[in-house]
């Protein structure tokens, strides 16, 4: 076991916050310290009222862990939840004490993706889980307007989203995801528990030769000793999850108005969220009271009790999920599923063998194979069987020793010039309109790989990979310019910036732009010429 410390990253960790990601960590945990491991975890905690950024060591599981505590603020997704320098310092303070020979991610929402960054520094091993589609969605959901799943990752200008720092506003959606892609080039090997995943994530520019699909473990133990309650004279359906609307609830709602007799079924909906009261309204409003009913959300340490009075679970999701626990568990328990055929779905239900498959968003479909249940109710018993068996080598102990394999494997030497970013370096506590435009237009004119940058995300050494500095901001003041003048980067300045008009103008340092058609010539002009650019670089000083 040549690499024997290791520090687990996540958002969050039990037992103060339990969700799907967050348990798979834990359970990673316990199962990497009884293989021997020494295991540290590094973690946040949400807590309003704590001091923000507060680190305290606690011990859960016999297992160590430095707790940071993040407000609410941290964790929004209108908010930059994903660089944060005071989260990057504290887990740098937390390497020079436990000298780990790996670092493991897990979710870094709210925590911030510097993490990997500063590892490499120190040379360490970097391996990240991918849990869903943060790094290229804000939304987390890739469901854009109607509906509609996004399927190129670079098309965010749709959505048209605005975030804000502690110190700029207007931060487009694709900065947020330039910068997430550029600190994942600091990860040597990326985990995907589903195809489907680590497909959306090569299209967005990891590269193949990096990602393992390795799927969640799942306690197949606790939930195969589930005997389930018989209800003879109704199908129980159950849905367990949040309640918002890209878990498909509504679709599950209109389904009923195609049901062939409501005293054949009942259908328990476990979960709390955004819509839970206009999902209730809609329910009442239907009459079907006696059919649906809201349990509100349950405690996973209980979940063998919704399990024991369901013969079918449904999945309605009109997003694209990589590997829901619920299906697992269910699966593990011996209970078929209904589901979406979207995502990484199809690769854990196959229709008529282990569940059904249903077109998303599809109401009619849905109660279609939901009245299937109920006219071969003698079938579910045989669905339920197959899908132990499918899954029943989905343990977290095999997880874990494909984990442990992947530890040992050498780092794969990136190939640089085939995946170079072109890194500018932007400026300003407001991100001008005709920038954003001007950054659009460039994106999907040209081939060339652009990232552009906050100044105050990169440190120094990161600042002189970049290609160009530009002042985004036509009101930036001096202050924010000078300091980083003497990175020698070339100048791409608003025209209303007289000082540093003059400054290009004489020194012969840099371009000055009027508008967004200007900001994009000036922007093909120098990428055009590395020759010319590195000279103007050179007399780029204060």
């Amino acid at each position: 076991m040549a690499n024997n410390k290791i520090i687990i990253c996540s958002n969050a960790y039990p037992p103060n916050f339990i969700g799907g990601a967050e348990l798979i960590a834990h359970y990673q945990a316990k199962i990497l310290k009884d293989l021997g491991y020494d295991v540290v975890i590094f973690a946040g905690e949400l807590n309003n009222f704590g001091r923000r950024y507060k680190t305290k060591h606690t011990v859960y599981d016999d297992i160590p862990i430095y707790r940071v505590c993040l407000h609410s603020k941290d964790y929004s997704s209108d908010f930059v939840n994903f660089y944060n320098q005071k989260i990057d310092t504290l887990f740098q303070e937390v390497i020079e004490v436990e000298s780990p020979d790996i670092v493991h991610f897990h979710n870094l929402i709210g925590l911030s993706v510097g993490l990997p960054y500063s590892a490499k520094r120190k040379n360490i091993k970097t391996i990240l889980t991918l849990h869903d589609y943060w790094g290229i969605c804000f939304k987390n959901t890739l469901i854009k307007q109607g509906n509609v799943v996004c399927k190129d990752a670079f098309s965010c200008t749709e959505c048209n989203h605005f975030i804000s720092g502690e110190n700029v506003k207007g931060i487009p959606f694709q900065m947020r995801k330039d910068f997430i892609m550029h600190q994942f080039k600091n990860i040597d090997a990326f985990i995907s528990p589903s195809n489907y995943l680590a497909s959306m994530y090569i299209k967005a520019g990891l590269p193949v030769d990096k990602i393992s699909v390795i799927p969640n473990g799942i306690d197949i133990d606790r939930f195969s000793k589930i005997h389930k309650i018989e209800d003879n004279k109704r199908v129980r359906f159950s849905f367990i999850g949040y309640l918002g609307r890209h878990k498909g609830i509504p679709v599950l709602l209109d389904a009923l108005s195609f049901m062939e007799n409501k005293t054949d079924f009942k259908l328990n909906i476990i979960g709390d969220g955004e819509d839970r009261a206009a999902y209730e309204r809609q329910v009442k409003k239907m009459g079907w009271n006696e059919v649906v009913k809201f349990f509100g959300k349950i405690n996973n340490s209980y979940i063998e009790k919704v399990y024991q009075e369901t013969d079918a679970l449904i999945i309605p999701s009109i997003w694209p999920e990589n590997q829901p626990v619920t299906i697992t568990e269910a699966m593990a328990a011996r209970i078929p599923v209904i589901a979406s055929r979207i995502g990484g779905i199809p690769e854990l239900v196959e229709d008529g063998f282990t569940g059904y498959l249903f077109e998303p968003g599809n109401a009619k479909d849905l109660a279609l194979k939901m009245n299937q249940c109920i006219k071969e109710r003698e079938r579910l018993r045989e669905l339920g069987e197959n899908a132990h068996n499918k899954i029943v080598n989905f343990t977290f102990a095999n997880q874990v020793k494909k984990i442990a394999k992947l530890y040992d494997q050498p780092v794969i030497s990136p190939n640089d010039t085939a995946h170079e970013d072109y890194i500018i370096v932007c400026v300003g506590r407001h991100v001008d309109s005709i920038c954003v435009e001007a950054m659009n237009i460039i994106l999907s004119e040209s081939e060339q790989n652009y990232k552009f940058i906050m100044d105050d995300w990169l440190d120094e050494a990161q600042l002189k990979e970049a290609k160009l500095l530009w002042v985004v901001d036509k009101k930036a003041a001096d202050d924010m310019i000078i300091p980083l003048m003497n990175s020698h980067l070339t100048l791409l300045v608003p025209e209303g910036n007289l000082k540093l008009k003059n400054l290009c103008r004489s020194n012969n340092c840099g371009l000055y732009y009027n508008d967004e058609f200007e900001a994009v010539e000036c922007l093909k002009f120098l990428f055009a010429d590395e020759g010319l650019r590195n000279l103007m670089a050179q007399n780029a000083f204060m």
